[in-house]
């Protein structure tokens, strides 16, 4: 038997929604993780990369996004929790839903897009770790791991100390073979940003993928919304018909 139309809407509806919700519950381990990356001293391991791209605005845009997900997927247990009724079509609480979901998509594209143009300037964002935040041991390591040596060069002009981080790949930067393209630094500044960038592009293109899902829900909702009513205009319909001794059609 052919399953109807409005309980196949119905299921997909909840199908989204549960994809929804598990894929929130990930982010919040996430955001979580960074909260507590966050906390701790920098690690000499590739999580400095993290450490470095992340920061307390990017984690509270994170947190904002899951409680609107999260409040999102609690508004759609409503319209799930109904059915409709010769009386009532229940399209009030699917049309409370949209106006959630429509925020929710608002708000999901603000937060990627804010995170998008901060990948337009990342070499602002991380000169001020290099410079400041980051402490020699942090330095020597990833001078190590992405095979470069200061900020710009190894000069006391590209912010490098000789005596501080003349170790390990750069224990004698004057003998390193320079790259053939000259527009290659020996610097960490484009390998460093390079890293930072491909935290934040994970990150906002995840967030423009969940704007696909919210999109999928709001049509699916609209759609569910569409075929309430008719399918309370049919029942009514059906009800004039048995009361006229016609018989029903539904």
């Amino acid at each position: 038997m052919k399953t109807p139309t409005i309980t196949r809407y119905t299921y997909s509806f909840a199908a989204f929604n549960i994809i929804f919700l598990l894929l929130t519950i990930l982010v919040l381990v996430i955001l979580f993780g960074w909260k507590s990356l966050l906390s701790q001293p920098f690690q000499l391991d590739s999580s400095i990369y993290t450490r470095i791209a992340i920061n307390d605005e990017l984690i509270t845009a994170g947190f904002i996004f899951s409680i609107s997900a999260l409040v999102s997927v609690t508004f759609s247990l409503w319209p799930l929790l109904t059915t409709p009724s010769r009386t009532e079509s229940k399209a009030m609480p699917l049309g409370v839903y949209l106006i959630v979901m429509f925020l929710t998509f608002v708000v999901t594209m603000g937060i990627a897009t804010v995170i998008w143009f901060t990948t337009l300037r990342e070499r602002t964002l991380v000169f001020p770790a290099w410079n400041e935040q980051l402490p020699v041991a942090a330095k020597r390591f990833i001078q190590d791991d992405l095979k470069c040596c200061g900020w710009f060069n190894a000069t006391t002009a590209g912010l490098f100390d000789i005596n501080e981080l003349g170790t390990g790949f750069c224990a004698n930067p004057d003998k390193l073979i320079p790259d053939p393209d000259p527009n290659v630094l020996i610097g960490c500044v484009d390998k460093l940003a390079g890293k930072v960038d491909f935290v934040l592009n994970t990150t906002f293109t995840s967030l423009y993928g969940f704007t696909g899902i919210e999109l999928a829900l709001f049509l699916t909702a609209a759609c569910l919304a569409n075929l309430r009513i008719q399918q309370k205009r049919f029942l009514r319909i059906d009800e004039k018909l048995r009361l006229n001794g016609k018989g029903g059609f539904v």
